[in-house]
């Protein structure tokens, strides 16, 4: 019966014991278990992520199951963010399955698949996916009318000075025909207002290829503020044309991004770098008003781009207000 005793007396210390340690892990600060939550996350997603090919980076976790100890990890292409080989909002989606287990009470990885990614694993912060999905859909088709042409919908402005016109090319090539000229800047007391020096020309830009933008429905300098140029002023082409990617520019808009910063492929999961602090908004988010100072490339409504920290990256929605910002 003493053995028992004992080894019941174990059993109620043992209890205790644990009880204590949940009592005192409860009763720690909300921050420091959030922290040993986000350190094991950490150690499992490092190990996650070393696991991917070459080819391919990891994005955000779109879902963590850890009772059932799987996750579901976005996956890009690596190299969506070059300028030389621009990614695209039409390449297939995939994803990294995680399959998790418990070494001495830390997740860890078990197995890992790449797989596409199913319509049913959408960005659960992205309210705009609906319009993006429409969006898709509505340009895929020119896509496979021009495979050569990236088509897009943002807005940009010429980036001549204010003596020289902008020759507009009936193709994506120095060697094309010119079809029109964009007229240069006009600089007025009403330019004045603006956050570029001068009125600049302002269009749409509906298609990239190899270092152009295709772009159409061009105003003139200073037209959709009330400041038109006079007669004698230099036209702007108005119709369809080529200008390199090079001599547009254009503003970041406030299009509800749930990460908003420059990221690596043009999706709301794929990976990106903090702003630096000088392009960092209150809330240290990329700042919209003034900082970008380069468009390299374009898919749908999402611009590869320079912001004026030096990072480069993918953004969705580009405006071409020269008045105030584009929210």
């Amino acid at each position: 019966m003493s053995g028992i005793r004992k080894a019941q007396g174990r059993t109620a210390l043992l209890r205790i014991t644990l009880a204590s340690g949940l009592a005192l892990w409860l009763s720690a600060p909300l921050a420091a278990r959030a922290q040993e939550a986000t350190v094991q996350e950490a150690t499992w997603l490092a190990e996650a992520k070393a696991k991917l090919p070459a080819m391919l980076v990891a994005g955000r976790i779109i879902r963590l199951d850890e009772e059932a100890r799987k996750a579901t990890i976005a996956v890009f292409p690596a190299g969506a963010d070059s300028p030389a080989a621009p990614g695209s909002v039409f390449t297939p989606l995939q994803v990294m399955e995680v399959d998790l287990k418990s070494d001495n009470g830390t997740l860890a990885v078990a197995m890992t698949t790449v797989r596409p990614r199913r319509p049913d694993e959408a960005s659960a912060d992205d309210d705009s996916e609906p319009y993006q999905a429409e969006l898709r859909a509505a340009l895929a088709p020119r896509r496979k009318t021009e495979p050569q042409v990236e088509p897009c919908r943002i807005k940009g402005w010429a980036l001549n000075d204010t003596r020289h016109s902008l020759a507009v090319r009936a193709a994506p090539s120095a060697q094309a025909k010119v079809v029109g000229h964009l007229a240069p800047v006009r600089v007025t007391p009403e330019s004045g207002q603006g956050s570029e020096e001068g009125w600049r020309v302002e269009f749409d830009i509906t298609g990239y290829s190899h270092g152009w933008f295709r772009i159409a429905k061009a105003t003139s300098p200073g037209t959709p503020y009330g400041d038109p140029p006079p007669r004698r002023y230099p036209r702007t082409y108005a119709g369809t044309g080529w200008i390199r990617a090079s001599e547009a520019g254009g503003a970041y808009a406030n299009s509800q991004m749930p990460v908003r910063r420059l990221l690596s492929a043009p999706h709301v999961d794929a990976p990106g770098e903090p702003p630096g602090a000088d392009v960092a908004g209150p809330d240290g988010a990329l700042s919209i008003d003034g900082t970008l100072v380069r468009l390299f490339a374009c898919s749908a409504n999402w611009a590869l781009t320079e912001s004026r920290d030096g990072r480069r990256g993918w953004w969705r929605g580009i405006c071409s207000n020269q008045v105030t910002n584009c929210s």
